[in-house]
Formats: structure tokens, C-alpha cells, sequence
């Protein structure tokens, strides 16, 4: 067998990418060329998108997107604002060869590192992995009725008493991108974590349209929480949400996913995917409490050398500073501020 070799991504080659995709039992919306455009429209990034070949035949592929950042230094990224992401490939020597090429990419860049962000570890690395951060993802049930049951007995008992209250309400018209933008917004602040621009919402219901779904649970007329999901294959991806603080005090999480995770199954899809959090943190709990299993996610990293594994995260004590200012800020001044840095963040 020979060695594959390894190409850019050209307007040629898209197609093949897109194939390759399609073929693919690993390949997620991260890797879709949808993303990148995401990524070129929303924040103007620098994507270099790689495919191995062999004969002529695609044998791999691995998206990477350049970060440039005074704060958070420089980065190779697979893929930014996504989950999921890193080197799809049918064999060892195609993972090698792509390995290699973001490696070189790298170089060029001037970055300290290269972040892979694979659901499942590609054959033959043995890359390091930060074992940080798990996914959420089960079976849907087969009927509508049965998803209730699927939760365990205090998150069922949540659910339950919640709908029953009659307080809560499923939004009467469709949630607007504002509404849904400032319920994310005031979650993101009171974290202290930089709020992401308004627009990149808008981007991607233009770039999803109907695979992008938006759930809003109003209290008198008022939205309390929202939920942005996309719809990938036969999976419904819980991705971006907000609720305010009232919101918390009547379970409105609790019937909020409770009320997706049927319409996903009205729809017939197959698995919902609660996304990633960090080991150890209140939403990582709030999903195991739902009932959900925590897989680790394989986040692995070609370092320059004698550089250390990054560790840009929310629980980098380093950041602490920054969450105490974002937090102070009021709403117009995080918002501005913190779409001029989350177009410069690894995230």
C-alpha cells in the first residue's frame, strides 16, 4: 500500500470533502464545509482544510482553523465553536499523514499548538490527550410517551411537576434571534465568561435554516429559557441555551430538555446529544442527573516544542481576573467587549 499524501482543500475538491463526509460513520457538523463558512462569515478566521489522498482517492480528512490572540497566544484549532472535530481517516497512515500536515500548519503559524477535538480517537494516535471534557449521548426512545420514563426519578418527578404547574408554557411564536441572544447573554456574564456576538446567531440560522431549532419557555407571555439545538443526521444537538434566574426556581431546565428531547423523537431521529462539558462542573452534574452516561471526549494536542499542554478553560485560575471584570460589566459593555474577544478565543 503506499503512502497517502496530503492537499489543501481547494474550490475543486470540496465536492470530494463533501463525499467523504457523507461516507463517513465519524464525520460530525464540525467537519462539514457549512462550519467554515460559519466560521469565514462570522468571524472572518483563517481556515486551512486538509485532505489525504492515495491514488486519487480521499483517505482522510482534518479541518484546522488558525486563532491569533495577544491574550490567548496562538492556536491551530479542529474546530472552533465546535465540540467535536480532529482527523477523520479509514487508516493509520492517512491519520499519520494528516497529523503531520497540521503539525506543518502549525510551524507556519507561529502557534504554540494544535488542538484536536475528536469524539473518538483516531487509529494510530497516540497523541496527548487533556481528558477535560466528557459528551452526553443516548437512544431516543420510540414513542413520544416513553421519553418521560427515561429519566431518572427525581429529574422525572422536576419534569412532571413543572408541566403540571401550568406556569410555564411552550413559546406561542417562534423565539426571535434578540430574545434567544439575551437569555444566552445574561448566562454568559453571570459565569464571567466572554458573551459571543449577537450576529454569530444570525449566521448560522441563515447557514442551518430548518436544522437549526429554537424552544422557548415563557412565563405570562415572557420567554425564561430557550434552548438553540441543531440537527445533524439522526442526532438533535442540545448546543447553545440561557434561562434566567426565576427560570431556575421552577425546573424549567428540567422540562425544557424534557420537551426537546420529545420533539426530537415526534421527528424520528435517533440519539440526543447533550454536548460537552467540563469534568467536575454544575452542568456536567446536570446531565448526569438527567440520566445521561459521560463519555470522554479525546481532545489531543501537537505541542511546539517545550511548550506545555494548554489549559484554556473557565477553570484555569489564570482567568479568574477576567471572569470577576466580565461579571462587574454591565450588559451593552460585556456584550461589545466580549464579542471582541470570543472572535480571538480557542473555544
Amino acid at each position: 500500500m503506499s503512502a497517502a499524501g496530503v492537499v489543501q482543500l481547494t474550490s475543486e475538491r470540496e465536492a470530494a470533502w463533501t463525499a467523504y463526509l457523507t461516507s463517513h460513520a465519524g464525520g460530525t457538523l464540525f467537519h462539514d464545509l457549512l462550519w467554515r463558512e460559519f466560521l469565514q462569515r462570522a468571524f472572518r478566521h483563517r481556515c486551512t482544510y486538509l485532505l489525504a489522498m492515495r491514488a486519487g482517492v480521499v483517505k482522510g480528512v482534518l479541518p484546522l482553523v488558525v486563532i491569533r490572540s495577544l491574550f490567548f497566544g496562538r492556536s491551530v484549532i479542529s474546530v472552533p465553536f465546535g465540540v467535536y472535530g480532529g482527523v477523520l481517516a479509514d487508516d493509520a497512515d492517512a491519520t499519520a499523514a494528516l497529523l503531520r500536515a497540521a503539525g506543518e500548519v502549525a510551524a507556519d503559524a507561529r502557534a504554540d499548538y494544535v488542538e484536536l477535538r475528536h469524539l473518538v480517537a483516531p487509529e494510530g494516535s497516540t497523541l496527548p490527550e487533556s481528558g477535560s471534557h466528557s459528551t452526553f449521548i443516548r437512544d431516543l426512545p420510540l414513542t413520544v410517551d416513553e421519553v418521560l420514563l427515561t429519566l431518572p426519578r427525581k429529574a422525572r418527578a422536576e419534569a412532571r411537576k413543572a408541566r403540571t404547574a401550568g406556569v410555564l408554557l411552550p413559546g406561542s411564536e417562534p423565539l426571535s434571534i434578540p430574545a434567544f441572544h439575551a437569555l444566552f447573554a445574561e448566562n454568559k456574564r453571570k459565569l464571567g465568561s466572554p458573551v459571543f456576538p449577537e450576529s454569530m446567531f444570525w449566521h448560522l440560522k441563515d447557514l442551518l435554516g430548518e436544522r437549526l431549532h429554537l424552544f422557548a419557555l415563557e412565563k405570562n407571555g415572557e420567554p425564561v429559557a430557550a434552548l438553540m439545538s441543531f440537527l445533524w443526521r439522526d442526532d438533535w444537538m442540545a448546543y447553545y441555551s440561557g434561562a434566567t434566574d426565576e427560570a431556575n426556581k421552577l425546573s424549567a431546565n428540567n422540562l425544557m430538555y424534557l420537551s426537546v428531547m420529545e420533539e426530537a423523537v415526534r421527528r424520528g431521529l435517533k440519539r440526543f446529544d447533550f454536548g460537552r462539558s467540563r469534568n467536575g462542573t454544575g452542568a456536567f452534574s446536570f446531565k448526569v442527573n438527567q440520566g445521561f452516561e459521560p463519555a470522554p471526549l479525546h481532545y489531543q494536542f501537537i505541542t511546539a516544542r517545550g511548550k506545555p499542554l494548554p489549559s484554556v478553560n473557565a477553570g484555569n485560575p489564570r482567568y479568574d481576573l477576567a471572569k470577576r471584570v466580565f461579571r462587574s460589566l454591565p450588559m451593552c459593555a460585556a456584550s461589545r467587549l466580549g464579542s471582541f474577544v470570543a472572535k480571538r478565543m480557542p473555544v
